[in-house]
């Protein structure tokens, strides 16, 4: 809670109206109330992006601080909300900044176990029809190793793989990007079910060396091992596809 306070006064700050939304869901440890913080800068017409990170961090974990995962997508996420905002050009499409609580699973991802927040908030989506008004959503997770390597798992929307490199080449950056055959269960999923198109900007590579994934949800997951120079990439490649797709221009 004191988390999802701060994300929402941090939001608040910079102009977004934001909101606290709490539900109550089912875990493999019983019902648990968890609270996802939704900020929103509306458009000139009634269709989003959704611009999506978690902001939980994995239980059970001796000494975890989960600088990178969740870390440093909160940040990212919280900094391109402030740029956009702060920048006073009202978009052509509506942007939600979606901070999504329980993403992390305490039971190996089996039926009902993690993805809370997102899952929660694509079925409130669905439920009232407004799912069809959102154009795309874009995940952010573990983006902030100082050897990035963004490896966009198989499922992730076609559309939004050559929007995602088009920016990476714009930017200078297409090297760090890799497309797997791997399936990513992350908080992209939800929205795919529900027909939304989706990508997961993920480097599911963290570790002591490059390819290594060693300080994933180990105690090794501190600021020391993250780099303000991947969060700042992260940011601008971002930042160049949502110029794209909610204000309809290039940054370049």
């Amino acid at each position: 809670w004191k988390a999802a306070k701060h994300i929402h006064q941090r939001m608040t700050s910079f102009g977004v109206e934001s909101v606290l939304d709490s539900f109550v869901d089912m875990t493999p440890d019983g019902e648990k109330t968890m609270i996802n913080v939704v900020g929103t800068l509306p458009g000139k017409q009634d269709e989003w992006i959704i611009l999506g990170s978690h902001f939980d961090t994995m239980p059970g974990i001796d000494n975890f601080q989960g600088a990178n995962d969740s870390g440093s997508s909160t940040g990212v996420l919280l900094e391109l909300a402030r740029v956009i905002s702060e920048s006073g050009v009202v978009p052509e499409i509506g942007i939600i900044f979606a901070f999504f609580d329980g993403e992390e699973g305490i039971a190996g991802y089996v039926e009902g176990d993690g993805l809370h927040g997102s899952r929660y908030m694509a079925n409130k989506l669905a439920a009232n029809g407004d799912h069809h008004n959102i154009n795309a959503m874009i995940l952010l997770d573990m983006v902030g190793d100082k050897d990035l390597q963004f490896t966009i798992p198989y499922n992730s929307s076609r559309e939004l793989v050559q929007e995602v490199l088009n920016a990476a080449h714009a930017t200078g950056h297409r090297d760090r990007f890799s497309l797997t055959r791997s399936i990513i269960t992350d908080d992209h999923v939800p929205f795919l079910q529900i027909g939304v198109p989706a990508i997961d900007l993920i480097d599911f590579k963290y570790g002591s060396a490059p390819g290594l994934n060693d300080h994933w949800h180990t105690e090794a997951d501190h600021l020391e091992n993250i780099s303000a120079e991947s969060l700042e990439i992260t940011g601008e490649i971002t930042l160049q596809v949502v110029m794209r797709l909610a204000f309809d221009e290039n940054t370049d």
